[in-house]
């Protein structure tokens, strides 16, 4: 009996040790950890947004910015069946239910940050969410920031859109401090620019109860906004364009030739940035900035190129003469002119204007593929620009393997080129040779005004074509608005330098005949506009007049537009100058 009593006894003061040791070591060792756990447990800070910087346009009017919203947010830590909560709020506001759901039952490094399930809650969404506070667990409503873009869908693929940044991205950006339920700048200016643009996290301090309902408000952490762009897009210019280009998938493009400066940039279709999960089932591409990433055939546009390499080759001179009866034979082939009768006799004069197929490819298998394709490498054709907007396109040239002299003379073939490339070729000859390397940012403001970054206008390259042969080709695009394919749009009071390009398709893709072009430059003897028109489903002339409104309603004033003047009648077939393969 002695014997047991003292293991008893033992056996007690070994327990009674070990809760003192375990009460020392949650007390005293860990005794931080699990304060810091408390603290967290009855008072929060919640993050209300990252203020980010104001982008404007060059004249300082606002293009995006950010506004105040009510948002429904949650703390993953504080919620209790994910299911449930979820087919509540799906009965009471509406929200996708999949999405609600996979975001509750995610996994965050922090549990205790907020994560927003939806933005801009309606006056009704916050009182039916405040009335089923005691059904929803750790879900609230919080003030918050939205990004608003003043212009909408007319900037979109210039600004792009922000999101939240998903599992990988917060693992590339780690380092940088960005965590779930963060917003970042997820393409265009937004993305390229986001370290810039993004501010500090402000929050309010609060004190919760055991279920995670706020009880009381304990204080604020003032958030700082980021710093402000100024871009070289001309607000008014960018709604021109907008207007003019409609309804149809295309894009425009308009840059000062004097710098590279972009002055607008548009691309359709285009998307909302408050429905963006509409768009991504959409037909048509309307996330794919035509502008910077879409690869063409740059159809009559190519014959500027040719036109240099035959001058510059002396291949021809300027009075050289090429019979165009309609058609040429060469070897079993038939190459046909867009005119069906033909354009007689041509000299280079007529033939530029007049966009003659026969002259081209003529003149083009004197010059050569390896000719050809070197001049448009010199003119930086099938390369980037490096244009600050992310995933540009290089587009690509042929070689003599792929290609022969015809087809490429008349921008046919294996050759791709972008829309920005064009309007940089159209911006060199307008300069008389330099290449600018086109730029949408001009410089990085602090909230106060204070420069951060300037950025200046930087030549890519200087192209070395002599002054005759550039003084002929500039001439003969002149000719294209005043006697050629371009002269039913021209515009009375600004003389305009400029080439049609109507590219015929097979039906296999998507259907369509023909995709225009039209590149330009105005005032044609003082450039201050380059321009490029993309179509996706028309024809040079439509492109063409759709250039021509734009540099009117630009360069020609209301009140100063002058009377217009009688443009020679152009045949049908001139009309629709459509480019045969």
């Amino acid at each position: 009996m002695e014997v047991e009593k003292r293991l008893l006894g033992n056996v007690i003061k070994v327990s009674i040790g070990i809760i003192l040791l375990r009460c020392f070591y949650l007390q005293v060792i860990r005794g931080g950890y699990y304060h810091m756990l408390s603290e967290n447990n009855c008072i929060r800070t919640v993050e209300t947004g990252t203020p980010r910087g104001i982008i404007y346009d060059r004249n300082k009017r606002v293009l995006s910015k950010d506004t105040p919203s009510l948002q429904l947010v949650f703390i993953p830590y504080d919620i209790e069946s994910a299911e449930k909560e979820a087919k509540l709020l799906s009965s009471i506001i509406e929200v996708d239910v999949p999405a609600t759901l996979k975001k509750l039952k995610g996994r965050y490094s922090n549990p205790f940050e907020r994560i927003i399930l939806k933005k801009k809650l309606t006056k009704e969404e916050v009182s039916l969410v405040e009335e089923n506070a005691d059904r929803l667990p750790g879900i609230f409503v919080q003030e918050g920031l939205v990004r608003e873009y003043i212009l909408g869908q007319s900037t979109a693929h210039v600004l792009g859109y922000t999101g939240e940044v998903n599992e990988e991205q917060i693992l590339k950006y780690k380092e940088k401090g960005y965590k779930a339920g963060d917003v970042i700048g997820q393409d265009g200016i937004e993305k390229l620019y986001d370290f810039y643009l993004r501010g500090i996290s402000g929050g309010i301090q609060v004190e919760v109860d055991a279920r995670g309902h706020h009880r009381k408000e304990l204080g604020r952490k003032q958030s700082l906004p980021g710093n402000n762009l100024v871009m070289t897009i001309d607000q008014t210019i960018q709604e021109i364009a907008n207007e003019e280009l409609g309804s149809r998938h295309g894009s425009v493009v308009v840059m000062d030739p004097r710098n590279g400066q972009i002055l607008a940039l548009v691309s359709k279709p285009a998307f909302d940035t408050e429905n963006l999960h509409e768009y991504f089932t959409r037909g048509g591409h309307p996330f794919l900035n035509r502008a910077i990433k879409g690869q063409y055939s740059p159809g009559s546009v190519f014959k500027i190129i040719t036109a240099i390499s035959a001058l510059e080759t002396a291949n021809i001179a300027e009075y050289d003469r090429v019979e165009c009866t309609g058609s040429i034979t060469v070897a079993d082939r038939v190459f046909n002119c867009w005119k069906e009768d033909g354009h007689g006799w041509v000299d280079i004069n007529l033939a530029l204007p007049f966009s003659c197929n026969v002259f081209f490819g003529t003149i083009g298998m004197k010059t050569g593929v390896t000719k050809m394709v070197e001049m448009a490498r010199m003119f930086e054709l099938g390369k980037a620009t490096g244009i600050d907007l992310p995933g540009e396109k290089p587009g690509s040239l042929p070689d003599r393997s792929t290609t022969d002299a015809l087809n490429l003379s008349i921008g046919q073939g294996p050759i791709l080129i972008t829309p920005i490339q064009l309007v940089s070729l159209i911006s060199t000859v307008a300069n008389g040779g330099n290449i600018w390397k086109p730029y949408l940012v001009k410089e990085i403001l602090t909230p106060a005004g204070e420069k951060v970054k300037e950025f200046a206008p930087s030549i890519r390259k200087t192209v070395f074509v002599s002054s005759e042969t550039m003084e002929i080709v500039r001439k003969g695009l002149e000719n294209v608005m005043v006697f050629g394919t371009g002269a039913g749009s021209r515009v009375a009071g600004v003389a305009i330098a400029g080439k049609t390009g109507t590219v015929q398709r097979a039906h296999r893709e998507l259907e369509l005949d023909t995709q225009g072009f039209f590149v330009c430059y105005a005032p044609a003897d003082d450039p201050k506009i380059a321009m490029v028109v993309f179509l996706d489903r028309a024809s040079g002339p439509i492109a063409t007049r759709i250039a021509c409104n734009i540099v009117k309603k630009i360069l020609v004033p209301e009140e100063e537009e002058p009377e217009p003047s009688e443009a020679p009648e152009k045949t049908e077939e001139e009309a629709a100058n459509v480019e045969i393969l």
